[in-house]
């Protein structure tokens, strides 16, 4: 019988003993699994954060100062033993294809075999600012994972590779795999070029973009195809999930808590313009916005900021994240495992706007109990 494992990813922001307690803390609770995110900034834009407005940053002075992931993963396997240490998620843009290979392959040794390579085609607000032309997107993802499968698969003989973004000449890598096997790599995939890609290059699927039980089944059986088409075996393909959480005494009142905080409502904007459209709204970015691969905080004028915040409505949020009782999320997730998710990793957003409690900590150990305890399917 096999059973849902459940991880917590974390801020990976300062203050550093923050950081420390709160993975310390979501061990105790029993997590599978430890990730972190990959970023220069992020989604809240600087304007809306203070004690003032947004209750968590009395203990996170500022949303944008960001550790480094990989030096972070390495603290947290000296740390951690016994449990799934990855990136939700890097991406090509930033770091060559070898750098990656090297640093999981890296990780994978110092967590004995635990490491997960999370990887996805980028956001804009981490490259444009920096320089780095946000182009190409998907193509530049499957360049960097045949890339990184050449080399662990090269056994230390010399790669050469003529691409249209890196080109390799007799390049090694002589890095052992840990036991002979490479890390897992999980894409985080949402449209159908994504998802045929991620059927066949990666070992797991990393969405993190809220789904209902059809939509979900339906992302799975295009990788199913995909892989199958391409001659993997898809036995021990990892269907996973990234949920947004917020947690209360009701749907509702989750709902009503956390829009009213200016950071989250702006944060409505991650959101893509069709969602905004279902529920009567326009997204004011546009109709057609794609949401948080294209949302750069800092380029959205304070007044678009103000009209989010003023619109968003419990109902749009409730699309773009599981909210609510414990019970109320256990029953919204139960019908994806249903159908093959077989790892949920929890973002908890809900501290923008309390802070974090010690009722809502209950709240969220609690429901990582309850949500191990469920049983999964086969894919």
């Amino acid at each position: 019988m096999n059973r849902l494992s459940v991880g917590i990813e974390s801020n990976c922001t300062a203050p550093l003993w923050l950081e420390r307690a709160s993975t310390s803390m979501y061990r105790l609770m029993g997590v599978d699994s430890l990730f972190v995110p990959d970023h220069y900034v992020s989604f809240v834009p600087r304007s809306l954060w203070g004690p003032s407005m947004t209750p968590a940053a009395k203990m996170v002075p500022s949303p944008d100062a960001f550790f480094d992931p990989f030096v972070m993963m390495g603290m947290m396997a000296t740390r951690h033993r016994g449990v799934r240490i990855g990136t939700g998620v890097t991406e090509p843009f930033r770091r060559h294809p070898a750098t990656l290979a090297q640093a999981f392959v890296t990780i994978d040794h110092m967590t004995k075999g635990r490491a997960v390579l999370g990887i996805g085609n980028g956001e804009r607000e981490n490259t444009a600012p920096y320089g780095m032309p946000f182009v190409k997107r998907v193509a530049r993802l499957e360049e960097a994972l045949r890339i990184i499968r050449l080399l662990w698969e090269s056994g230390g003989r010399p790669v050469s590779f003529d691409g249209k973004f890196w080109k390799l000449q007799d390049a090694l890598f002589a890095t052992p795999l840990y036991d002979g096997k490479p890390p897992p790599i999980w894409v985080a995939s949402h449209a159908p070029r994504m998802l045929e890609l991620t059927g066949r290059y990666a070992d797991g699927w990393y969405p993190t973009r809220k789904f209902n039980a059809e939509e979900y089944a339906a992302g799975l059986a295009a990788i199913r195809a995909a892989a199958v088409a391409a001659g993997r075996n898809f036995s021990r393909f990892e269907p996973a999930l990234q949920i947004q959480l917020v947690l209360g005494r009701d749907r509702r009142s989750a709902l009503d808590t956390v829009r009213k905080v200016p950071a989250a409502g702006a944060m409505s904007l991650l959101l893509p313009g069709p969602l905004w459209s279902k529920h009567g709204l326009e997204h004011p970015l546009g109709a057609d916005y794609e949401g948080f691969p294209q949302f750069v905080p800092e380029e959205v004028p304070r007044e678009i900021l103000d009209r989010a915040c003023q619109m968003v409505t419990p109902e749009l949020l409730g699309d773009g994240v599981f909210a609510g009782s414990i019970d109320e999320v256990v029953e919204e997730l139960t019908p994806l495992v249903k159908v093959g998710l077989r790892h949920v990793v929890i973002w908890n957003i809900g501290p923008l706007a309390t802070g974090a409690g010690p009722r809502e900590l209950w709240q969220l150990a609690t429901l990582v109990r309850r949500l191990r305890r469920i049983e999964t399917v086969s894919t």
